[in-house]
């Protein structure tokens, strides 16, 4: 449909279809968050408003501010439901390095998603979370189930359903598999965050291979550790 201004043809907007208060806050929320990503910055409620297809004083029926809307989007993009529902997912007859990628790359895009969030809101540190029992539950965030103060179980669940990726290849390492996890989601950190990378963002693959096999051949690996014992048995150098 288009509609003509002074001799000018312009499209007109498209207005979105009626919705229950519940799932219209719901969509604001994601409208929100897709726009601080890809502007960069906060939006205007105008832009909001634009990009979800209603007008602008739809958003304040169902928020009374944009600063309710603003603290609403950050709880629900922080929320961990949904990565803890990707890790459980994840297929568990697969190898362990496939595991161990799938799992770095659920990670990385998280903590990608983090970043540029924070960045856009001016935020220096993570919303304080609270339990979120529901919503890990649900498998998604739900508005309502996130308290103002940190709570030590908050991660639980998410830290259970990560540990469970190695519960049967204990005997295969070197290491107890949460420092296995724990190296990764240091690496996936760092190695994801293009000011601490340099620029060079390391991939899933990468990531697990590094923590995994090292960076130093396999052959040389055994030479070296054969030396190694030969030292030990005969510490004096040979003439």
């Amino acid at each position: 449909m288009t509609t003509r201004v002074e001799g000018a043809v312009r499209p007109t907007q498209r207005r979105a279809a009626p919705m229950d208060p519940d799932d219209r806050r719901d969509a604001l929320i994601e409208v929100f968050v897709r726009l601080a990503h890809r502007e960069g910055r906060k939006p205007t409620t105008s832009e909001i408003a634009q990009e979800a297809g209603v007008a602008e004083g739809t958003i304040f029926r169902v928020f009374p501010t944009k600063e309710v809307l603003e603290k609403e989007a950050v709880q629900a993009a922080f929320c961990p439901a949904p990565v803890r529902r990707r890790i459980s997912a994840i297929d568990p007859e697969g190898s362990l390095r496939d595991r161990l990628v799938d799992f770095a790359r659920i990670m990385q895009l998280r903590f990608t998603e983090v970043f540029g969030l924070m960045g856009a809101l001016g935020l220096t540190q993570p919303p304080n979370r609270g339990p979120h029992d529901a919503c890990y539950e649900a498998g998604r965030h739900l508005r309502g189930h996130a308290d103002d103060e940190e709570h030590e179980a908050a991660h639980q669940p998410l830290l259970e359903a990560i540990h469970g990726l190695l519960v049967h290849d204990e005997d295969h390492l070197l290491v107890p598999g949460t420092d296995v996890i724990h190296r990764i989601r240091l690496l996936t950190f760092s190695g994801s965050h293009p000011g601490i990378a340099d620029g060079r963002v390391l991939t899933p693959e990468e990531i697990v291979d590094t923590v995994l096999y090292g960076v130093v051949r396999r052959d040389d690996c055994s030479r070296t550790d054969r030396r190694d014992r030969l030292a030990q048995r005969d510490p004096e150098p040979r003439p």
